[in-house]
């Protein structure tokens, strides 16, 4: 493995690791605060009008942020060019999604979102136009591979979220709408901060680069190919949220957030290594024999490292369920357990993911989540009415297996890599990863 570049690539999944893992319990201490202090059904009523703002965002990002990953990495574009054109697109991007919320509000908010007051999901709208921005922004410090900044950006948004709703609740309000408040001032001074952060990095310019003028056709032409791939993980990541709701209510759908919002909590090794993955791997670009060496290993420790941690979960799942949301939110556990072999399978699926993507092949991506969001619309739809949370938590678990399944077979066709190469750790990874990484000058 000598030459793969695996100590930065370590050090800085290390560092993005921790900033998942900080920003992990953030998350799970306003998840708990909202649980206990607003309920089942204020939690789901919470859950449910963030997801227009965030769907918003998902579906009309046309993949600029992964674009931009892509050429900063790969040393095509310089920053101030991504910059000037990826805000252009925002302007535009947020001015035409915000009139699409408008319309959903006003005509469809009662049929798609029912028992959410308008007035929440008015105050959620907000969101989305800052969320946009600062995923342009923090796509462009990823693209530079400044991790210490982009783990700091994104560190900064629940924080400040969770101290505005401490801030709020001490105050003796506990008025649901402070918490898409909260949220959306978190994100708004994150976003400034971001700002700031890009400055110096508009002046530090690359002399020659590969694209120079008309960098926003270039962006969209990748960006929509992992665009549309985007929008179906989304929906595979949201669908059993939404239909919840739609099929057994807020207060449901407020228990079963607390099963997804625990066993996402595994994804943090997975997104971690993705972060820092995507770009190196752009690097790359012209040394297949050593991504061909680097994605197999790291999927398959990925996979090891989430199974292990998946239980660990199930084993602490009671008392940390009921300890930290209250008895309210035990019947979470069934579903919890259900979803986690779906985690450590999507986990996996990620890091293939990312492969595709570094190869500017985002669209075989988009190919396996088609047939993923199939399986997973229709297995909720059949087995929610019957089988409640259980059924949500079923299906979204086999939509996820049903990803990895087909990633690893587009992967293993496309490289030539033995399919069981991405999935089981051998004998030789842990010596030869343990020499390689207390040996040698850190290479770039």
């Amino acid at each position: 493995m000598k030459g793969l570049g695996l100590r930065k690539l370590f050090g800085n999944a290390t560092t993005s690791f921790s900033r998942q893992l900080l920003s992990g319990l953030l998350q799970l201490i306003i998840i708990a605060i909202i649980a206990r202090v607003y309920g089942p059904e204020g939690n789901g009523l919470y859950a449910i009008a963030l997801l227009l703002p965030s769907m918003l965002a998902t579906f009309l990002n046309l993949g600029v942020s992964p674009a931009n990953v892509y050429f900063i990495s790969a040393g095509k574009v310089v920053v101030s060019t991504a910059w000037h054109t990826t805000l252009k697109l925002f302007l535009v991007l947020s001015i035409f999604g915000l009139s699409i919320g408008t319309s959903i509000l006003w005509w469809h908010a009662e049929q798609w979102l029912p028992g959410v007051p308008k007035t929440l999901l008015w105050l959620s709208l907000a969101i989305f136009p800052a969320s946009l921005l600062l995923g342009f922004v923090s796509s462009i410090f990823q693209g530079l591979q400044e991790f210490r900044i982009f783990n700091l950006v994104l560190l900064t948004q629940p924080s400040i979220t969770l101290l505005t709703i401490g801030f709020v609740l001490t105050s003796g309000n506990a008025d649901i709408h402070w918490l898409p408040a909260a949220y959306l001032i978190g994100t708004i001074t994150t976003l400034l901060f971001s700002l700031y952060l890009l400055r110096p990095f508009l002046i530090k310019e690359a002399v020659n680069t590969e694209i120079k003028n008309n960098y926003g056709p270039i962006v969209l032409k990748y960006g929509y190919k992992a665009h549309l791939s985007n929008i179906l993980v989304f929906i595979n990541y949201k669908a059993d949220i939404f239909l919840v709701n739609f099929f057994a209510g807020p207060a449901s759908a407020g228990i079963y957030i607390i099963a997804v919002q625990l066993a996402e909590r595994l994804w943090m090794l997975s997104q971690a290594v993705s972060t820092v993955l995507l770009p190196r791997l752009s690097q790359l670009s012209n040394k297949e024999s050593k991504r061909k060496q680097i994605t197999p290993l790291i999927s398959r420790w990925v996979i090891l490292a989430t199974s292990l941690g998946s239980f660990a979960l199930a084993g602490a799942a009671y008392p940390i369920i009921k300890l930290i949301f209250g008895a309210d939110y035990l019947a979470a556990l069934t579903p919890l357990f259900i979803l986690l072999p779906g985690i450590v399978a999507s986990s996996g699926a990620r890091i293939l993911a990312n492969d595709l993507a570094a190869r500017g092949r985002p669209e075989l991506n988009m190919y396996t989540s088609w047939v993923a969001v199939i399986v997973n619309l229709a297995g909720n739809v059949l087995l929610i009415p019957e089988h409640g949370l259980a059924g949500a938590a079923f299906a979204t678990s086999l939509c996820y297996s049903t990803i990895l399944v087909l990633r690893v077979i587009m992967y293993s066709r496309y490289t030539g890599v033995a399919w069981h190469q991405t999935i089981f750790i051998q004998i030789s990874d842990i010596n030869s990863l343990k020499l390689h990484l207390a040996k040698g000058p850190p290479e770039h």
